[in-house]
C-alpha cells in the first residue's frame, strides 16, 4: 500500500468517526439549536489529527512522504477532489437555500459542518477506490 493510500484510510476513519460524533450531537440537540461546543471542538480535533498524521508519516516514511505524486496519483487526487467538491456543494446549496427562505443560521451551520465531514469521507473514500482499481 502506498503512503497516500494509507493517508486516505486514516482520513476516512478520522472524518467518519468525528462526523458521526457530530451528527449524534446535532441530532440530540436538534438542527435549530445553537452550535454545540462538541461540534466546534470536533473541527479543531480534525485539524490536529491531520497535522499529527502528516508528522507521523514524515517520521515513518521519510522518502515516500516527501516525494511528489506520480501522474496516476495526481489524477486520482484531482478526481477525488472533484467528487468531494460536488458532495460538499450538494450539502451547502440546500443549507443556503434554507437560510435564505427561513433565516435560520443554526440549521445552516449544522448542515454545512456535516457536509464538510461527508465530503471528506467522499474524497478519501474515492481515493481508496481509485487507488485499488
Amino acid at each position: 500500500m502506498s503512503v497516500r493510500e494509507i493517508v486516505a484510510w486514516v482520513m476516512v476513519a478520522v472524518f467518519g468517526a468525528v462526523g458521526a460524533i457530530c451528527l449524534t450531537s446535532i441530532l440530540r440537540a436538534g438542527f435549530a439549536a445553537p452550535p454545540q461546543q462538541s461540534v466546534i471542538e470536533a473541527a479543531g480535533f480534525t485539524v490536529i489529527a491531520v497535522v499529527v498524521l502528516e508528522i507521523a508519516l514524515s517520521v515513518f516514511f521519510p522518502k515516500q512522504s516527501g516525494a511528489p505524486p506520480d501522474e496516476r496519483e495526481r489524477l486520482i487526487v484531482a478526481r477525488a477532489g472533484h467528487w468531494s467538491g460536488l458532495v460538499f456543494l450538494f450539502g451547502v446549496l440546500p443549507a443556503l437555500g434554507h437560510y435564505a427562505s427561513h433565516g435560520d443560521g443554526n440549521t445552516m451551520f449544522h448542515v454545512i459542518v456535516l457536509s464538510l465531514f461527508v465530503s471528506g469521507v467522499a474524497e478519501y473514500g474515492s481515493q481508496i477506490i481509485l487507488f485499488r482499481r
